[in-house]
Protein backbone atom coordinates (compact mmCIF):
# COMPACT_ATOMS: atom_id res chain seq x y z
CA UNK A 1 0.00 0.00 0.00
CA UNK A 2 2.86 2.40 0.81
CA UNK A 3 4.33 1.66 -2.61
CA UNK A 4 1.06 2.60 -4.32
CA UNK A 5 0.87 5.87 -2.37
CA UNK A 6 4.50 6.65 -3.21
CA UNK A 7 3.88 5.99 -6.91
CA UNK A 8 0.75 8.19 -6.87
CA UNK A 9 2.58 11.03 -5.14
CA UNK A 10 5.49 10.79 -7.57
CA UNK A 11 3.13 10.76 -10.54
CA UNK A 12 1.29 13.82 -9.22
CA UNK A 13 4.56 15.66 -8.60
CA UNK A 14 5.80 14.98 -12.12
CA UNK A 15 2.43 15.98 -13.62
CA UNK A 16 2.43 19.26 -11.67
CA UNK A 17 5.97 20.05 -12.79
CA UNK A 18 5.05 19.41 -16.42
CA UNK A 19 1.94 21.58 -16.14
CA UNK A 20 3.97 24.40 -14.63
CA UNK A 21 6.62 24.12 -17.32
CA UNK A 22 4.00 24.11 -20.08
CA UNK A 23 2.23 27.26 -18.86
CA UNK A 24 3.50 30.25 -20.81
CA UNK A 25 4.95 33.02 -18.68
CA UNK A 26 3.70 36.55 -19.10
CA UNK A 27 6.25 38.79 -20.74
CA UNK A 28 7.37 42.10 -19.26
CA UNK A 29 5.52 45.07 -20.66
CA UNK A 30 6.91 48.58 -21.12
CA UNK A 31 3.77 50.70 -21.12
CA UNK A 32 5.76 53.84 -21.92
CA UNK A 33 6.44 52.58 -25.45
CA UNK A 34 3.12 50.85 -26.16
CA UNK A 35 0.13 52.32 -27.94
CA UNK A 36 -3.44 51.56 -26.95
CA UNK A 37 -3.87 49.47 -30.06
CA UNK A 38 -0.75 47.42 -29.32
CA UNK A 39 -1.88 46.73 -25.76
CA UNK A 40 -5.37 45.55 -26.70
CA UNK A 41 -4.17 43.54 -29.73
CA UNK A 42 -1.04 41.96 -28.22
CA UNK A 43 -2.42 41.14 -24.81
CA UNK A 44 -4.92 38.27 -24.79
CA UNK A 45 -8.08 39.06 -22.83
CA UNK A 46 -7.24 36.30 -20.35
CA UNK A 47 -3.90 37.99 -19.54
CA UNK A 48 -5.06 41.61 -19.23
CA UNK A 49 -6.16 41.44 -15.60
CA UNK A 50 -2.71 41.70 -13.98
CA UNK A 51 -1.73 44.56 -16.28
CA UNK A 52 -4.95 46.46 -15.65
CA UNK A 53 -4.56 46.01 -11.88
CA UNK A 54 -0.99 47.30 -12.16
CA UNK A 55 -2.12 50.35 -14.13
CA UNK A 56 -4.90 50.97 -11.62
CA UNK A 57 -2.45 50.83 -8.72
CA UNK A 58 0.19 52.87 -10.55
CA UNK A 59 -2.21 55.79 -10.95
CA UNK A 60 -4.41 55.09 -7.94
CA UNK A 61 -1.57 55.43 -5.42
CA UNK A 62 -2.11 59.17 -5.41
CA UNK A 63 -5.19 58.65 -3.24
CA UNK A 64 -3.25 56.50 -0.76
CA UNK A 65 -6.36 54.41 -0.30
CA UNK A 66 -6.08 50.77 0.78
CA UNK A 67 -9.56 50.05 -0.61
CA UNK A 68 -10.19 48.18 -3.85
CA UNK A 69 -13.61 49.04 -5.21
CA UNK A 70 -14.42 46.38 -7.84
CA UNK A 71 -17.26 48.40 -9.37
CA UNK A 72 -15.04 51.47 -9.69
CA UNK A 73 -12.19 49.36 -11.11
CA UNK A 74 -14.55 47.87 -13.71
CA UNK A 75 -15.80 51.34 -14.59
CA UNK A 76 -12.24 52.66 -14.97
CA UNK A 77 -11.08 49.74 -17.14
CA UNK A 78 -14.14 50.22 -19.35
CA UNK A 79 -13.26 53.92 -19.63
CA UNK A 80 -9.72 52.92 -20.66
CA UNK A 81 -11.03 50.49 -23.28
CA UNK A 82 -13.44 53.12 -24.64
CA UNK A 83 -10.72 55.76 -24.79
CA UNK A 84 -8.31 53.40 -26.54
CA UNK A 85 -10.97 52.40 -29.06
CA UNK A 86 -11.35 56.07 -30.01
CA UNK A 87 -7.62 56.92 -29.81
CA UNK A 88 -5.74 53.70 -30.78
CA UNK A 89 -2.51 55.53 -31.52
CA UNK A 90 -2.26 57.16 -28.10
CA UNK A 91 0.20 55.83 -25.55
CA UNK A 92 -1.52 53.32 -23.27
CA UNK A 93 0.20 54.79 -20.20
CA UNK A 94 -1.19 58.25 -20.96
CA UNK A 95 -4.61 56.77 -21.66
CA UNK A 96 -4.55 54.84 -18.38
CA UNK A 97 -3.61 57.98 -16.50
CA UNK A 98 -6.71 59.70 -17.89
CA UNK A 99 -8.90 56.70 -17.07
CA UNK A 100 -7.58 55.78 -13.63
CA UNK A 101 -6.75 59.18 -12.13
CA UNK A 102 -9.52 61.14 -10.50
Amino acid sequence: MKLVIAICCTTMLVACQEATAAAPALQAVDFSTMSCEQFWQRTPASDRGPFLFWLSGYFGHKKSSPVLDPANFTEKTKALADYCAKQPGDNVLSAAEKAFSD
